[in-house]
């Protein structure tokens, strides 16, 4: 097998439409696991909203998280990677958002716990996607809060589009800015994300580019593929991603992790017909 690391996406990729880890994905992770190939989640979520995952996958070793802001090692919770938004770029994001629409949901997001300043209409999202209960604060402009790994939005797509349009031109060199999911935009430090964070960890374990399998279905994921030697999109992901990618999988509601992994278990994805980025 001349793959060694496989950095897999969670939401719209590992999990189904309903959030759901379907029992035959669950199989073929962890056979790719025996079968040599360390396997780290890359994800947007906290370490402490994936553990039940790992444990049912199998998995330690260094997970990937906040959309590449944070590498955690699993078993010791302890950060091999972080790299937040400054105070300042934390700030404007906030105070961009706010004044461009004071409706939308603003969360603070640190290495393990998340953080609000209201009680929105929108807070049962957090739970839906598998996430712990936000932190109320009085403000979340307050300077006592943990670093934030990422500043999250949540809101209709439309929305969320109208707000990034009127917020980049002023954050765009700043910080860099994501979808996720169609109802969730992100704001990180350019030095995060999730390519970033794959090539750091690839360089820590001494493992080529090449040797490197990333499966993704977000803009988010943008950046992962291209770090990889072997790019897979799911078939229900974005059509930037997609286009992306050397190949496609059956979509997350069609198990298209599982058929893919099981293909590359067979030895079916060599990798001679793959550009090497």
């Amino acid at each position: 097998m001349r793959y060694r690391l496989l950095a897999l996406d969670v939401d719209g990729t590992l999990l189904d439409s309903a959030h759901r880890l379907r029992p035959r994905v669950a199989a073929a992770v962890r056979a790719t696991q025996a079968a040599g190939i360390l396997v780290t989640l890359a994800t947007g979520k906290l370490l402490p909203s994936v553990r039940p995952l790992l444990a049912t996958l199998g998995l330690a070793g260094p997970q990937i998280t906040l959309n590449g802001a944070a590498t955690i090692e699993s078993a010791s919770g302890e950060p091999l990677r972080f790299c937040p938004l400054t105070p300042e770029d934390r700030r404007a994001v906030i105070l961009a958002v706010r004044e461009a629409d004071p409706s939308i949901l603003i969360s603070h997001f640190s290495l393990d716990a998340i953080y609000l300043d209201q009680q929105h209409p929108l807070l049962g999202i957090f739970a839906a996607y598998g996430e712990g209960p936000p932190i109320i604060v009085p403000d979340l402009l307050a300077p006592d809060l943990p670093p934030a790994g990422k500043i999250l939005l949540s809101g209709a797509p439309a929305q969320l589009a109208a707000l990034r349009a009127a917020v980049a031109p002023h954050l765009g060199e700043r910080v860099t800015i994501t979808t996720t999911t169609p109802d969730f935009l992100e704001f990180f430090d350019p030095a995060a994300g999730k390519g970033r964070a794959l090539a750091a960890l690839r360089t820590r374990l001494g493992i080529a580019r090449s040797a490197v399998i990333a499966i993704g279905d977000g803009e988010n994921d943008l950046p992962l593929l291209r770090e990889a030697g072997l790019a897979v999109a799911m078939a229900n992901g974005a059509a930037v991603t997609r286009a992306t990618a050397h190949h496609i999988a059956p979509s997350h509601d069609e198990e298209g992790v599982a058929i893919f992994l099981e293909a590359l278990l067979r030895d079916e994805f060599r990798g001679d017909e793959f550009p090497v980025h």
